[in-house]
């Protein structure tokens, strides 16, 4: 199906698993660049019994047709050979889509092999600030991704995700590990205007290179994204606050975060063991991926427990803050943790 680009052959790794990815050069180069650096990807052969992706190539007999449908994306289509463990992308078309659709699937594959080996997955981003590895719990418009950014910006925070951290709890001491998994970051178009002003937002916006940035402004349209969104490749987001982003970190501190709709009513308290679990609970993925939950989760019954035990047993806070300080607000939660988790 491809001519002149010739399809080859690679293996990805993670913390959780192994699989295949077989499509062109110009692909494998866009996907190593979006993987990194959560996965590796090298040139050779998968090792034996690990699911393949491919780009280019006319599905086995045998595939069923898969299809994801994301809010304000094109559709995108697979076909799956469960008892080969093939995925092949069908549509759409072009290497921006393509890497896009084949970093999707892997990632999938990837998360559900965590699943089974008892990881949790939350909706919170983790960031370190200060050294203080903070996993900032809340739904979506919680402004997780805004108030990561603002504490990037100033240089005390490293990302290691904005969204859908990964929990794992080590062996006897070791404590809570999160970690990150390669996707774009969603970024509200206010935040970016109040991070960097508005003119400078708009020749941000004006150099992003994500394939739905086309269709996005749709939701504003339509009255779904109100504030408007933009999709940021990670080395795109890099790139712009100056920074790495963290493969893993240490959970120090959980922090449930949620928007004042009032400055005054803006708050910092500590959240009392009794309710810990319950919070956290009401922000713990049912399943491991949004789309394609189609490679088996499930874990042994038990094995996320420890996780979430020790989770629980972390120091907890609710932190309302007020999105147009956020910068501020970013150096107050900072300076508090230090303060009573560090110490003078």
């Amino acid at each position: 199906m491809v001519s002149g680009n010739k399809l080859r052959r690679h293996a990805i790794r993670s913390r959780f698993a192994h699989t295949g990815l077989t499509c062109t050069p110009a692909v494998a180069d866009q996907i190593s660049r979006l993987a990194a650096p959560w996965f590796t990807l090298e040139a050779g052969r998968p090792d034996t019994g690990a699911w393949e992706v491919f780009a280019d190539t006319e599905p086995t007999g045998e595939s069923v047709p898969e299809l994801v449908t994301a809010h304000g994306e094109e559709t995108v289509e697979y076909a799956v050979d469960h008892s080969r463990r093939f995925l092949f992308h069908l549509a759409p078309s072009g290497d921006a889509w393509t890497a896009q659709s084949l970093l999707r699937a892997t990632r999938a594959i990837h998360r559900s092999a965590a699943a089974r080996q008892g990881t949790s997955f939350l909706h919170a981003g983790l960031v370190e600030l200060n050294g203080i590895g903070v996993a900032l719990v809340g739904g979506s418009r919680a402004g997780k991704t805004s108030f990561i950014m603002a504490g990037v910006l100033d240089g005390s925070g490293v990302m290691v995700c904005n969204d859908d951290v990964s929990m794992l709890a080590g062996d006897g001491d070791e404590g809570v590990t999160g970690f990150g998994w390669p996707r774009s970051v969603s970024v509200r178009l206010d935040t970016l205007d109040l991070l960097f002003g508005h003119d400078r937002a708009q020749a941000v916006l004006s150099r992003l290179s994500h394939p739905a940035n086309a269709t996005l402004p749709r939701l504003r349209e339509s009255g779904a994204e109100p504030n408007g969104t933009a999709l940021l490749y990670p080395w795109e987001y890099a790139d712009l606050l100056d920074t790495k982003i963290g493969q893993h970190a240490r959970v120090d501190v959980v922090v449930h975060l949620s928007l004042a709709d009032d400055p005054a009513e803006a708050t910092l308290a500590p959240v009392h063991p009794s309710e810990r679990r319950t919070l956290l609970e009401r922000r713990l993925l049912a399943q491991p991926n949004k789309h394609l939950n189609i490679f088996g989760h499930e874990p042994e019954p038990g094995s996320a427990e420890p996780t979430r035990d020790a989770l629980t047993a972390l120091p907890t806070y609710r932190f309302r803050y007020d999105f147009h300080d956020v910068r501020r607000q970013v150096d107050r939660l900072a300076g508090f943790l230090s303060s009573q988790l560090v110490g003078p």
